[in-house]
C-alpha cells in the first residue's frame, strides 16, 4: 500500500493528505515531525528524501518527493482525469499555476509564515521584520494575481472545475490566512475561490487537513495581529 511522509504544518503535505483522502486511494499515512526535526534524521534523509523534506510518496518501488510531482503522478497512474486532465490544453492552464505558485504564493505565504512565527518560536529570537516584509510584499503581488489573471474569468483557477492546482493554491492560502489569522476580506474572488474548493473536498476532510495549523493561529495570535 501507498506510504504518504508528511507533516500537516506542511502546505504541500496538506495538499497531498486532502488529494489522497478525496480520491480513496488506499494509502497509509507516515507522520513526519517537521517541529522536532524528524526530516532531518540520517534514516529520514539516506531511505525517504535526501532533500529532507515532505511531503514524499512510497508506491510500491518508487520513493517520489515533491507535491507537484507526486500528485500529478497520482493522477496519472489512477487515471483521475477530473483532477489532471489528459487534454493537452487542459493541463498546460493548470501547469501555468503549479509552476507561478512556487515563487510566489507559496514563497509568499511561507516566508512571511516563517518570519512571523516559525522562527521566533524556534529561536525566541525577535520577528525579522525585513523578511517579514519580503514575504508580505511578494504574498499581496500573488493575491492581486491570483484575482486578476488565474481566476479572472474562471470559478477555479484556470479552470471551470476543481484541479489539482486548486487544492495546491488553497493549501497555501491557509497558510498565512489560518496561522497567521490574516484577513483576505480585500480579495473578494479569492475568498469565493476560497470556499468553493473547501465546499468541493468536503468541509469535514478540509477543516481536518487544516486543523493544526488553525489551532496555533488561534493559540499564538490575537485579532490586532490580523491585518498584517
Amino acid at each position: 500500500m501507498l506510504k504518504a511522509y508528511i507533516d500537516l504544518m506542511s502546505q504541500p503535505s496538506r495538499a497531498v493528505f486532502i488529494f489522497l483522502k478525496y480520491t480513496k486511494i488506499p494509502h497509509t499515512i507516515v507522520p513526519v515531525a517537521l517541529r522536532k526535526g524528524e526530516h532531518f534524521q540520517e534514516e529520514y534523509a539516506k531511505s525517504i528524501n535526501p532533500f529532507k523534506l515532505v511531503p514524499v510518496i512510497h508506491d510500491g518501488d518508487l520513493i517520489l518527493p515533491e507535491s507537484v510531482a507526486i500528485l500529478k503522478y497520482l493522477c496519472t497512474k489512477h487515471n483521475i482525469t477530473s483532477l489532471y486532465p489528459t487534454d493537452l490544453e487542459a493541463q498546460a492552464r493548470i501547469d501555468i499555476f503549479t509552476q507561478w505558485q512556487h515563487l510566489n504564493l507559496r514563497m509568499g505565504g511561507g516566508t512571511l509564515f516563517q518570519a512571523r512565527f516559525i522562527q521566533p518560536m524556534t529561536t525566541g529570537k525577535p520577528v525579522d521584520e525585513a523578511k517579514a516584509e519580503m514575504g508580505r510584499k511578494v504574498l499581496y503581488a500573488s493575491l492581486k494575481k491570483m484575482e486578476n489573471i488565474f481566476l479572472k474569468e474562471t470559478p477555479f483557477i484556470n479552470s471551470d472545475s476543481m484541479s489539482i492546482a486548486d487544492i495546491l493554491g488553497v493549501c497555501e492560502l491557509m497558510q498565512p490566512q489560518l496561522g497567521l489569522n490574516m484577513d483576505f476580506s480585500e480579495y473578494p474572488k479569492l475568498c469565493v475561490w476560497s470556499k468553493r474548493v473547501r465546499e468541493e473536498v468536503g468541509a469535514d476532510l478540509f477543516d481536518e487537513a487544516h486543523q493544526y495549523v488553525a489551532q496555533m493561529g488561534k493559540r499564538f495570535f490575537s485579532s490586532a495581529d490580523s491585518k498584517l
